[in-house]
């Protein structure tokens, strides 16, 4: 059994993936570790460079896109380590990153998922530790109501309210690098592949809560994470392309539907869509670029919920 299972999910990201690779070859630590890849059918060529330049890796192909959740899941089924780590392929890992959460666990046996520090590409700090969702979080986030400006359960991001140098529990943490023990894997189950993509890792964060164990934010531990580049594909530089927002409203409807019921569900999307359409009328006819930009948004994500 090796300490670590580490699982990256590649769809069309060949060149982060080799970053993303490369990063883990110099993190080692002392901490045994075995690195797998799920590539959902990309490209442009990603397999068969992790084929090429990266023998010791675990590539597994996929003839389809499978989605994030079960892509997972298929190298999970494969893993003999005492951890799983999720980690996106735009992501580079510091050297002591994945060692770091790995001992925070072992000196922890209450928690049972952790997540590292996020950070952007210029180092700022990027949101990856948050409260799990409820009926109204979605309006305050519409309201700009941040646990920066009222700290409340139906905001969301925990790192505005208690910064991101201090480790802290948290309710659910970020895919893009997610810690994870293997007896907690065993316990409450794989991800739901009724997920396709998002709100996979905020499902299993809250069954593994729901069954006792702690999630943990671990500020010594860094990673930097680019964000949405598998979903970028109009060439405009867009986080979202086709039909993302569709999935991310599905996602979430699943997500509502299973913690919060139907009325739950369908009572939070009603005040979102009152907001937003609130929002577009009152900027609708304004002049000004930034007015014309939250009338559009505001009549995209409509359009979105709409859709989906």
């Amino acid at each position: 059994m090796v300490d670590v299972s580490i699982i990256i999910v590649s769809f069309n990201t060949r060149d982060l993936l080799r970053k993303c690779l490369m990063s883990l070859q110099s993190g080692a630590n002392g901490i045994s570790s075995e690195t797998f890849v799920v590539d959902n059918a990309s490209d442009d060529g990603s397999a068969e460079m992790v084929e090429q330049e990266f023998r010791d890796v675990r590539l597994i192909r996929n003839d389809t896109n499978r989605g994030f959740a079960a892509a997972n899941n298929i190298a999970m089924s494969q893993t003999s380590g005492r951890y799983i780590v999720l980690l996106n392929s735009d992501t580079e890992a510091s050297q002591d990153a994945i060692p770091t959460l790995v001992h925070f666990m072992d000196d922890r046996p209450s928690v049972g998922y952790c997540g590292p520090r996020l950070v952007n590409k210029d180092g700022s700090h990027q949101a990856s530790a948050r409260r799990f969702p409820t009926v109204l979080s979605g309006a305050y986030s519409i309201l700009g109501l941040t646990s920066r400006r009222v700290n409340s359960r139906h905001t969301l991001d925990l790192h505005l309210a208690r910064g991101d140098r201090d480790d802290f529990a948290a309710d659910w943490l970020s895919g893009a690098c997610l810690l994870v023990r293997s007896d907690v894997v065993a316990q409450i189950g794989q991800l739901d592949e009724g997920f396709f993509l998002y709100f996979e890792e905020t499902d299993w964060c809250q069954r593994m809560a729901n069954a006792g164990w702690e999630g943990w934010f671990v500020s010594a531990a860094e990673v930097i994470h680019l964000g949405g580049q598998s979903v970028r594909g109009d060439g405009d530089g867009r986080p979202f392309s086709g039909d993302h927002p569709v999935y991310w409203v599905r996602s979430r409807r699943r997500y509502m539907r299973r913690y919060h019921g139907w009325f739950g569900m369908w009572l939070s999307e009603t005040i979102e869509v009152v907001l937003y359409a609130a929002i577009w009328l009152r900027h609708r006819w304004r002049r000004g670029q930034r007015s014309r930009a939250k009338a559009k948004s505001a009549a995209l994500a409509i359009r979105y919920m709409l859709a989906a």
